[in-house]
């Protein structure tokens, strides 16, 4: 059991040494320097060589990036600021005709309150008409009722005047 173990354990290590290795980060040697001579002739006098020019018109322009930069930014800014001041304008302005909507329909509400109220009291007034029409009818014919109950006491006068004569 101690042979199988020892052995699991080397071949291990040796698949993850190799594994290391072929990732490139295993080895804490230097690569081996190149011992073999540049192909060409040497150059005959090397500080003679003249320095490269650089012509003033292949120059890159002499701007200041971080102000372009700062420019950039702040046309970026002022674009985010007018988009949000419209979008603030747009939502005031639906707030706004929001309200005219309440209020209109609190007006609407209202008028058909008042309406409803007028229409009680129309009907009120046509009741009190109907029961004033009934009293006058009722009292029309409690005066005639009188008339007659008048004229009935007349003829039992006349009636008890005629036998009284008798």
């Amino acid at each position: 059991m101690q042979k199988r173990f020892l052995f699991v354990t080397i071949i291990g290590l040796s698949l993850s040494a190799c594994i290391m290795k072929s990732r490139g980060g295993g080895s804490s040697m230097p690569p081996p320097a190149q011992t073999a001579e540049p192909a060409g002739p040497p150059p005959a006098d090397p500080v003679a060589a003249p320095p490269p020019t650089i012509e003033p018109a292949a120059m890159p322009d002499p701007r200041n990036h971080g102000q372009a930069r700062k420019e950039e930014v702040h046309e970026r800014n002022e674009a985010r600021k007018e988009a949000h001041d419209a979008a603030k304008a747009e939502k005031k302005a639906d707030k706004a005709e929001m309200k005219a909507d309440k209020a209109e329909a609190k007006a609407d509400k209202a008028e058909m309150k008042a309406d409803k109220a007028e229409a009680k009291a129309d009907k009120a007034e046509a009741k009190a008409d109907k029961a004033e029409a009934k009293a006058d009818k009722a009292e029309a014919k409690a005066d005639k009722a009188e008339v007659k109950a008048d004229k009935a006491e007349k003829n039992a006068d006349k009636a008890d005047a005629k036998k009284g004569k008798k």
